[in-house]
């Protein structure tokens, strides 16, 4: 074994092999006796494409979205519900990412290209949240009008013609038709809600297909969060709300509901039935449309249901009685998908099992990979083992340096980088990462923090970031890098941060507001509050609300915490990783934020990739990113990076 820094091991983990092997799967469906499912294509552009596995084993899947198509919608920006499969004609609908129009086709007859459905709108039109439900084919769809308006209504789709079912709310997600084919439900909100802060359950009349009569919002408190709307029968829906504290599954008898509506007397009252006390939460953070925590089976007297109370467990609970049991499976973090004849299809991971999609049977336990982000898992001794920790009531995963051929000098402590999560509101869970150990093979340390405002641990410890974004996420990820200091776990002068998004908020906010760090990249972070809130998209434009506070009264407070307006604190280098096209956080941002770098002769990094949005998917931005993060800590932290040379810093220190 050979006795090196930190920081300078040799590791056969390159920047290719992270971006080779990560190609996420989004979503799945059982149609007929197959499996279908989208991922990411690394080596087409880091296109979405749909495949289909018709016997259920990793490494059987087919293609079927020909080339030059991707899966991806632009609802909301983030999208998802992007493709559906008829389930009894086998005919695939999709949104394509260049133009957000719907396009068919019959992968049966592969030589036939997809055919549009929608007239070309220069996007301007887009579709997400693709459902077959009571025996149509719905969707959320979104109209940008040329001055500026945005307008998004419930959807029915028949061949080339779109028909209206219903819309109001200024935001829409998970149409579902009931049995019976007399009501659509669903689930909306307004400005300046998020779908975790306030939502509304919707229920809008049918007759002969057609909308009779305005919608109606039927459960929802000021204050609470409603999430997926599912027909358990003729009359009665599942949904998740979090009025207890955290989201908890109910039934609705629909009817008593619409009866109060109305003002009339009702022979049943209109109460939510609580469908059993289940440990943890069951809901999430809606960022993309299609989202899956419970699941209606057996004609719905039975719920599969994702509750999360840090990692996850697989629920399976009576409707009628609310007894529940947890199911004994391996994936510790998943997205529930589908089920037919006693198997969940699940898209997750844990610390020992590659994230992908599994197949996990409700009787016996067995849980099959289908499609995995990383079929070739190669090197994996050189992978960390993922811990759990807490530090002062601060969840977070700590991945210490590993290496088979390494070891460190007698007394050295390691470099340690936090990486900070988006949303805010996203989660980190224990897995298995080949991002992680291209850093941890390396002789870095990683930590991973759930900040507060993170999901995954209850409404009051998501409330925690509510006007306090920038001051909670940076104090809660310095008291858990603090703490690995004073275990002796990691070099408290040899400390950086790295994150996206929101994340990248934590980061500038970290570097200009404390002293704990040596230096931090920003991927598309926020620099700044008064130009986003107008630059960023309709969904995310009055989010800082809640996280700041109202605009414009709290102006001047978004100057003050804005990182831009203190970088006379910034005493260490930053590093900046932009996509060119992002519409959620704008390269303004970035460019911004290094103008005034410039101004100030302070030392930076930065680069710019064309044809990428928020996060980036080409497998040449992933190695090239991940090369100069690492090249940027070996020249600031001031240890050999084999293979990978320094970065040229700007500005003064360079």
């Amino acid at each position: 074994m050979t006795v090196a820094p930190y920081g300078s091991w040799e590791s056969p983990l390159t920047a290719a092999h992270v971006a080779a092997g990560s190609e996420p799967v989004y979503s799945a469906r059982f149609v007929g006796g197959a499996i279908w499912y989208s991922a990411r294509i690394n080596d087409e552009g880091g296109r979405t494409g749909i495949f289909v596995n018709r016997n259920g084993l990793l490494g059987e899947s087919e293609q079927v979205l020909p080339a030059g198509f991707n899966a991806r919608s632009r609802v909301h920006e983030y999208g998802g519900g992007a493709w559906a499969v008829d389930p009894d004609s086998g005919s695939l609908v999709f949104v394509n990412a260049a133009d957000q129009r719907l396009y068919a086709c019959d992968p049966s007859t592969p030589a036939v290209a997809p055919r549009p459905l929608t007239p070309h709108t220069d996007s301007r039109v887009r579709y997400g949240d693709l459902v077959h439900t009571g025996g149509r084919l719905l969707a959320i769809r979104e109209q940008h009008g040329q001055d500026g308006t945005i307008s998004r209504a419930v959807v029915a789709i028949d061949g080339s013609e779109i028909s209206v079912l219903s819309d109001g709310p200024r935001f829409l997600a998970w149409p579902r038709i009931s049995p019976r084919g007399d009501h659509l439900s669903y689930i909306g909100w307004e400005h300046p809600h998020m779908p975790w802060d306030e939502t509304r359950v919707y229920i809008q009349g049918l007759a002969d297909g057609r909308p009779a009569g305005p919608p109606a919002a039927i459960f929802g408190r000021p204050g609470e969060s409603v999430l997926q709307p599912e027909w358990l029968s003729t009359t009665a829906l599942a949904v998740t709300a979090d009025r207890s504290g955290s989201w908890q599954p109910y039934r609705l008898d629909v009817p008593a509901f619409l009866a109060r509506e109305r003002g009339e007397v009702g022979t049943r009252p209109a109460e939510e039935v609580p469908l059993g006390a289940i440990p943890g939460e069951i809901g999430g953070p809606l960022w993309t449309l299609g989202s899956r925590w419970q699941l209606p089976v057996q004609n719905g007297n039975r719920l599969l249901a994702e509750s999360r109370q840090g990692t996850s467990a697989l629920i399976w609970a009576d409707t009628r009685t609310g007894e529940h049991r947890r199911l004994d499976c391996e994936l510790t973090s998943f997205e529930i998908q589908d089920f037919r004849d006693g198997t969940v299809l699940l898209i997750g991971g844990s610390a020992h099992r590659v994230h992908g999609l599994y197949a996990f049977d409700v009787a016996s336990g067995r849980l099959q990979p289908v499609a995995l982000a990383n079929e070739k898992l190669e090197h994996a001794a050189f992978y960390p083992t993922a811990e759990e920790r807490d530090f002062d009531g601060v969840p977070a995963i700590v991945y210490p340096p590993r290496n088979p051929n390494f070891a460190a000098p007698a007394g050295e402590r390691p470099p340690y980088v936090a990486f900070v999560h988006g949303g805010p509101t996203g989660q980190s869970v224990p897995m298995v990462s080949a991002h992680h150990a291209f850093f941890t093979s390396r002789g870095i340390g990683v930590i991973d923090v759930n900040y507060g405002g993170s999901t995954g641990y209850g409404r009051a410890y998501r409330d925690r970031l509510k006007g306090q974004w920038g001051i909670v996420d940076v104090e809660d990820t310095v008291a858990a890098l603090a703490g690995l200091v004073a275990e002796g776990s990691a070099d408290e002068d040899r400390l950086a941060i790295s994150g996206g998004s929101a994340g990248g908020w934590t980061v500038l906010r970290a570097l200009t507001t404390t002293d704990r760090f040596a230096c931090g990249t920003s991927y598309y972070g926020v620099a700044e509050l008064t130009n986003f809130v107008t630059e960023t998209h309709d969904f995310e434009s009055r989010y800082i609300e809640s996280l700041v506070g109202p605009w414009p009264e709290a102006a001047a407070l978004y100057e003050e915490r804005a990182p831009l307006n203190h970088l006379d604190r910034l005493r260490v280098p930053v590093a900046i990783f932009q996509g060119e096209i992002d519409p959620i956080v704008p390269k303004s941002q970035a460019e911004r934020l290094i103008s005034a770098l410039e101004e100030q002769n302070l030392p930076y990094v930065a680069k710019f990739y064309p044809g990428e949005s928020h996060g980036f998917v080409r497998v040449e931005s992933i190695i090239d990113s991940l090369e100069a993060e690492l090249g940027f800590y070996g020249r600031i932290m001031r240890f050999r990076t084999p293979g990978i040379p320094p970065v040229v810093l700007r500005g003064r220190g360079r």
